[in-house]
């Protein structure tokens, strides 16, 4: 088994100073980009993160181990999380006018940003799973404090799955295992991303994913997010990861107006009552997510 190799193209975006690297993995394009003036802003992140940690219990999701907060990230009012979600939506702009050709301004703009952080300590991994569903149109990951020095980074990559279905050559040596306690076994071929703090790395929300595991002894930091824009759409075919998007598929119609009625309530309520005050219920409802 092994490591897929994929060509990186330097992609000149018309977003001043932000320039892409695209990888690909099947016939998946994965953008990434490294802000060079993140260490103030990942100094500030990685406080908050571990602030909101101190006093939530967090939740259980695809991370096997570690803690991962509620889907309200966007919603914690702080300057530092607001400054991250302006890069965040910099960088759409720049990943949606390299996929679509003469984009409208409503395409650049209008994206509705869910976001959560991740914190792993030592042995912790996060299981294969996707984004994708609803109106998850690209999904991200946001490396803030990777727990090793960026010189010596040896644990905690990203690893995507190639699910185009290209017929690869049967491996003759024994299979390669992950390592962990939740991700699978590494696939023939996969794409492995190597977390880097400030770097940036937007993938369709469909794609399957996976981290190794952790084997640092500081915590290592992320920020996910999902990227929501109704002026898009996914081809939507049943797999292992579809099967619970029925409703998506059949009736998008009635699913947009509850999306939308959803955002605004939830954006509504946060502005006069703080999330970690919502009875446990309301946040599932408001908050919840299936990965």
């Amino acid at each position: 088994m092994g490591i897929l190799a994929v060509s990186i193209d330097d992609l000149t975006s018309s977003e001043p100073g932000l320039r892409l690297s695209r990888s690909r993995i099947g016939t998946s394009p994965v953008f990434s980009h490294v802000w060079e003036d993140h260490a103030e802003l990942n100094a500030r992140l990685r406080q908050v993160v571990l602030d909101k940690m101190a006093v939530t219990p967090g939740l259980k999701k695809s991370n096997c181990g570690g803690w991962q907060s509620e889907r309200d990230l966007q919603l914690w009012g702080d300057p530092a999380i607001d400054e991250l979600l302006d890069r965040m939506r910099a960088m759409l702009r720049s990943v949606v006018r390299e996929t679509v050709v003469d984009p409208e301004e409503e395409l650049l703009d209008g994206w509705d940003i869910e976001a959560w952080a991740n914190v792993n300590q030592l042995g912790d991994d996060v299981a294969a799973h996707v984004h994708g569903g609803g109106v998850n149109m690209w999904a991200a990951v946001y490396y803030v404090d990777c727990g090793q020095s960026p010189d010596a980074i040896s644990s905690g990559f990203t690893h995507f799955l190639d699910m185009s279905g290209t017929p690869r050559p049967i491996s003759r040596r024994a299979p390669e295992t992950s390592g962990q306690t939740c991700a699978p076994a590494r696939e023939a071929e996969d794409l492995r991303v190597e977390p880097l703090p400030g770097k940036m790395v937007v993938f369709p929300a469909t794609l399957p994913h996976y981290v190794t595991a952790y084997q640092g002894n500081e915590k290592r930091i992320t920020i996910a997010l999902n990227l929501r824009h109704t002026g898009f759409v996914v081809t939507d075919f049943e797999n292992h990861y579809s099967r619970r998007r029925t409703l998506w598929r059949n009736y998008r119609g009635p699913m947009l107006m509850m999306y939308e009625a959803k955002r605004v309530v939830r954006e509504t309520l946060a502005a006069v009552v703080p999330v970690h005050r919502w009875p446990a219920g309301l946040r599932r409802r408001l908050l919840g997510g299936s990965n």
